[in-house]
């Protein structure tokens, strides 16, 4: 009977395991994500003053615009997700391309207590990549008096940055995901 109780408390570790690590790596998917994104609004005030300019040359290679952003920045913004979510950023780099991030994160506490010798109070681990992709072709937009037409994600979108209530939306222009 007690091997039982054994196995039962054996099986309860192995669960308690896999929900710190689950909650590891959700701490490193939100903190990638949240680097990557950081990478990403660092590039606002430039694509704003492209398409004011209606610079043809930076605005056919949107991804262009996003070198040369500050990477302290978004690691201090990963940094934060990462204990938002209960863990610490131990490691966060720019993967050499613009907007790419990864993140190695360790759990704030460990699993707890457990009848398996040597597990008790172990954190859990995870990392995860985030990049900033182009929705956009990579050709320049139509320049239409003024108006911008942009071919993303398959569909014409016509920006007017001139109109009294443009605001610039960088979710239309970029895209921001876990790339593992």
């Amino acid at each position: 009977m007690s091997a039982l109780f054994f196995l039962a408390f054996a099986f309860f570790a192995v669960g308690q395991a896999s929900v710190a690590h689950n909650s590891a790596q959700s701490a490193a998917d939100a903190a990638a994500l949240a680097a990557a994104r950081q990478s990403r609004d660092e590039a606002h005030d430039a694509l704003l003053a492209a398409l004011k300019a209606g610079d043809l040359g930076k605005l056919g290679d949107l991804a262009r615009l996003l070198q040369g952003v500050d990477e302290v920045t978004p690691c201090i913004k990963a940094g934060e997700f990462a204990n938002d979510n209960g863990a610490q950023a131990k490691r966060c780099t720019s993967n050499g391309g613009p907007g790419s991030y990864t993140v190695d994160v360790e759990s704030l506490t460990g699993i707890g207590r457990t009848v398996v010798r040597g597990a008790d109070g172990i954190k859990a681990t995870a990392h995860a990549t985030a990049e900033v992709t182009s929705r956009c072709d990579s050709h320049p937009p139509q320049n239409d008096g003024g108006k911008l037409t942009f071919v993303c994600d398959g569909k014409s979108i016509i920006v007017d940055p001139a109109s009294g209530g443009f605001t610039l939306d960088l979710s239309m222009f970029y895209a921001v995901h876990l790339t593992s």
